[in-house]
């Protein structure tokens, strides 16, 4: 067993309980039949098992070791990760390797180094999500300890960080000072929602589609986009129709999946769009267009990041389907009364509203 090399550990005893979908009757094994373990809050008495019964001898700081060998690809680094030496580790590796029955490492001549097996890389999803689950279950119940003065961690892309956040950080401390509120920004809400996913955050505000499964949220903004263009030029001060977008030369987002949506929808009634420049820097797309190297369709929320000098806003509603801000969370997530708190007090404020009528 590895030992921590300043206290030792006593050896875990896992109790997890887990069910066991029933086999199908065919004998043809599919995605859809084969069975699965699930995690339920209610288990079901007449089958059931223990998580140590699946493989005799499993413990957690195998693991452990695994886990940390399959991430830094190497048993020296897992080794400093996790503060045991180096044969702890490799011999928390064979053994889970024994429990298996299969190799999960290819090891270089000095053994340092290690790739993963295709048995291992198969392993090591089933184990990132249940390190994802642990996390989220160990966050869980230091919530349920704390009360309503615990923290909550809140994710969100830059426009709602600047336009939807302060406002309801404003009235939810307010009400709960005592709960701590961690805020973190991204330029667009796809790290954020992995996130949330692996538990490292509590909330993000995010953008729809959403894939229900995994997370449930609720609608705040329905954000409409503008024609953003330089000031004096040629283009209209109104838009009636799709036409009018026919062939202009657009600067859009690289990764907001707002921009691949509006994109796909261009797409859809006009025909490829002829996109000259790509940045996520709303500086630069800002001075792209006064400069006169193009225009660009950007959410309203977007207008209020920048003074907007030297540039039209023409309004598109009614001719590009707005986008919906959400407040996200992981669906089998039990929020506590600060969370729901939280949540309660952003679609208070939100109501789905547009842009045009945010609160100040």
């Amino acid at each position: 067993m590895p030992r921590p090399r300043a206290q030792a550990e006593s050896s875990p005893t896992i109790g997890t309980v887990v069910h066991i979908a029933p086999r199908a009757t065919t004998r043809r094994t599919t995605e859809a039949t084969r069975p699965r373990v699930r995690f339920d809050r209610q288990p079901d008495a007449r089958r059931f098992i223990m998580l140590s019964d699946l493989w005799p001898g499993l413990d957690l700081r195998h693991l452990a070791a695994f886990s940390a060998v399959a991430k830094t690809g190497s048993f020296a680094r897992a080794a400093e990760m996790l503060g045991y030496t180096q044969p702890a580790v490799s011999q928390q590796v064979a053994a889970l390797e024994k429990i298996v029955g299969q190799r999960l490492f290819e090891r270089s001549s000095g053994r340092a180094q290690a790739t993963l097996t295709e048995a291992g890389s198969i392993l090591a999803g089933h184990v990132d999500e249940l390190t994802a689950r642990m996390a989220v279950a160990k966050q869980d119940l230091i919530d349920l300890a704390r009360g309503e003065a615990g923290s909550i961690r809140v994710g969100a892309f830059q426009s709602a960080l600047a336009c939807i956040l302060p406002h309801v950080l404003q009235r939810y401390n307010s009400r709960y000072p005592a709960v701590q509120v961690e805020a973190m920004e991204s330029n667009n809400d796809i790290p954020l929602l992995q996130q949330v996913k692996q538990g490292t955050l509590d909330f993000a505000f995010a953008l729809l589609p959403l894939d229900s499964q995994t997370f449930a949220y609720r609608e705040l903004v329905l954000d409409e986009f503008v024609l953003v263009s330089k000031r004096g030029g040629s283009l209209p001060t109104r838009i009636d129709s799709h036409d009018q977008l026919h062939g202009l030369p657009l600067i859009v987002y690289r990764t907001c999946r707002s921009a691949t949506a509006l994109v796909a929808f261009l797409d859809s009634q006009l025909g490829e769009p002829n996109i000259v420049f790509r940045s996520d820097d709303n500086a630069a797309i800002e001075e792209m267009v006064r400069a006169g190297l193009g225009v660009a369709i950007l959410p309203r929320l977007w207008t209020s990041l920048g003074t907007n000098e030297g540039v039209e806003l023409t309004p598109l509603t009614g001719i590009v389907p707005p986008r919906v801000v959400v407040l996200a969370w992981r669906a089998d997530r039990t929020l506590t009364p600060a969370q729901q708190a939280f949540v309660d007090v952003a679609a208070a404020m939100y109501p789905r509203t547009r842009t045009a009528r945010l609160a100040s």
